[in-house]
């Protein structure tokens, strides 16, 4: 028994640091993005070589944006639904329909990275990027939220407790 509660709380241990590093990218994407949010160069008065900054931050915000929905759909979830039925934390309808609204929010974050990934795409744009950045960001809250509720209702719940060996 003892061994059964020590496996399941490295399950829990490591599940723990795989969403606390995802949490972390994220944090590192919410910075990103308000710093975007105030890049001066986002005016088509200015010419191409002070645009330079402005779309290389955008191509690394594009590339954060993509790895963090890649590791939250290839990992972090099918994790949780996975610690879900491991410990008997399965609520199906409540995890299909976090998964089926994170999916909108998805495609408006791949057709984001679609639209400004490279920079001949971000330079043409850029009069529309304030705007496109407004939208994704509240997109994102809804997403951050959306996640959060899908972290708290499998794995913000007690570790599986180590029992005492007599």
């Amino acid at each position: 028994m003892a061994s059964s509660t020590s496996a399941a709380l490295a399950q829990w241990q490591r599940i723990e640091a795989l969403v606390q590093a995802w949490l972390d990218e994220r944090q590192q994407l919410i910075v990103l993005l308000c710093t975007m949010q105030g890049l001066k160069g986002l005016s088509t008065a200015q010419p191409y070589e002070n645009q330079q900054p402005m779309h290389r931050q955008v191509q690394r915000f594009c590339q954060l944006l993509m790895d963090y929905i890649s590791a939250g759909y290839f990992e972090v979830y099918r994790e949780l639904v996975n610690e879900a039925r491991h410990f008997h934390r399965d609520n199906p309808a409540l995890t299909r329909q976090i998964l089926q609204k994170l999916d909108n929010s998805t495609d408006a974050a791949l057709a984001f990275n679609e639209d400004f990934e490279h920079a001949d795409q971000c330079l043409a744009q850029r009069k529309v990027l304030p705007q496109r950045i407004s939208a994704l960001m509240e997109t994102l809250e809804e997403r951050f939220a959306l996640e959060d509720q899908l972290i708290l209702s499998i794995h913000q719940q007690e570790p599986p407790r180590q029992q005492a060996t007599h």
